[in-house]
């Protein structure tokens, strides 16, 4: 039976808010892009909130009010309330961890873009994968973890590359209902590649220090002296997240991968079909379109795409796209992070 505080929670939630019509986009936004987006219009926060389980309404309702009592000045909206519930780290709607992963949280993750993470994103170390499914239909994300080293770049700047692609995608209900899976391509990887103190931030970020719920993590391609590196890592993971670690030559993906996966792996695997540079630029291309959005979500989607073209509403492009970013150049070779000054 449902308490009458579950009730009044049902009906008094928060709309959702940054919703952009999936029509609109079809119409402005190229089919690369569109990758990224939702498969159909997304259900508002409310219309999710209201379709929960018991069980899973009552945790949304006990974790919001407790915040809320204990932190008035500082609350979460309410689709930050809902991920906290549905990715606690333990188990969907598990009250403690979740909890503990709001009080970890760096609210600081939440202000992450495109934008400011734009050369980050286009080094091509850390992006998610369109398309891709695990053989239990979860979404996947990647990373080359060669493509950084810590001499060049810091330990921060790649961690909100991390936190930025999990959150992202954590937008969609599927994703944050189901959680997500991610691959390691471990091709070209030295211990130039490695610091203790890198390796314990990306665990923990994987484990629960953000709204994130990951259900496989594929570390494809170790080399051969990979065991030492295991041993300093394994004590960073809890016991659960172990048995979600699977070390695995690139021909048994699919293994774990649903049928015709080849199509959306990248190309750099021998295996990938997918073009790695326009799954990145796409990305990058898209979530600046969405973030320029008013909060509200109603705004006019042809005045941003002509403020980000610099002109013309159809962004869709030709030839030109290819070396265009709504007005902005790409760099010819992002292999290479400059240092950070």
């Amino acid at each position: 039976m449902k308490t009458r505080k579950e009730e009044e929670m049902r009906n008094n939630t928060k709309s959702a808010s940054g919703q952009v019509d999936i029509l609109e986009l079809r119409k402005l936004l190229t089919t690369g892009q569109m990758r990224f987006a939702p498969l159909r219009q997304e259900r508002s926060i409310r219309a999710q909130i209201q379709g929960l389980s018991q069980e899973g309404l009552a945790c949304f309702v006990h974790l919001k009010a407790t915040w809320e009592t204990w932190f008035p000045n500082d609350p979460y909206d309410d689709e930050m309330y809902l991920r906290f519930s549905r990715c606690s780290p333990g188990k969907p709607f598990d009250e403690i961890s979740a909890w503990k992963s709001m009080k970890h949280f760096d609210r600081r993750y939440s202000g992450l873009t495109a934008s400011a993470l734009e050369f980050q994103l286009r080094t091509k170390t850390l992006f998610p994968l369109p398309g891709l499914r695990t053989t239990n239909l979860h979404e996947v994300f990647y990373m080359r973890p060669a493509r950084f080293v810590p001499t060049n770049t810091q330990t921060k700047t790649v961690i909100d590359n991390l936190v930025y692609v999990m959150s992202t995608m954590m937008e969609r209900e599927g994703p944050c209902s189901n959680g997500i899976s991610f691959i390691a391509n471990m091709d070209d990887w030295t211990m130039k590649c490695f610091t203790t103190d890198y390796c314990l931030q990306f665990m923990l970020t994987l484990q629960g220090r953000i709204p994130a719920r990951v259900t496989g993590f594929f570390i494809v391609n170790p080399p051969s002296w990979f065991g030492s590196i295991w041993k300093m890592m394994k004590p960073m993971l809890s016991p659960q997240f172990r048995k979600k670690v699977y070390m695995i030559p690139e021909a048994e993906l699919k293994h774990h991968m649903a049928v015709g996966y080849e199509k959306f792996l990248p190309d750099e695997l021998s295996s990938g079909r997918a073009d790695t540079d326009s799954i990145v630029s796409d990305f990058v291309d898209y979530r600046m379109f969405v973030e320029a959005q008013p909060s509200n979500g109603q705004g006019d989607l042809k005045e941003t795409a002509r403020r980000l073209k610099g002109g013309s509403a159809d962004v869709r492009g030709g030839k030109r796209r290819n070396r265009l970013i709504f007005g902005r150049k790409q760099p010819r070779n992002t292999s290479t992070v400059e240092s950070e000054k």
